[in-house]
């Protein structure tokens, strides 16, 4: 399993697809399908896969 977080088995509450923005939500091009998601390919927590989170995460880097 290359994310962590479906194994908290949380049913997907912890992602708060409509609030909290940009840090909410699931990463881009992920569909909700009758109640359920497909993982997408990605290393890490899913941050990486969210384009507005990801470029927020830049600019406090540089």
């Amino acid at each position: 399993m290359r994310n962590s977080w479906p194994a908290h088995r949380l049913g997907g509450n912890e992602s708060y697809p409509n609030l909290f923005q940009p840090y909410g939500g699931f990463p881009d091009g992920v569909k909700v399908d009758n109640g359920y998601i497909t993982l997408p390919d990605l290393p890490g927590i899913g941050f990486e896969g969210k384009a507005d989170l990801y470029a927020e995460m830049i600019k406090l880097a540089v």
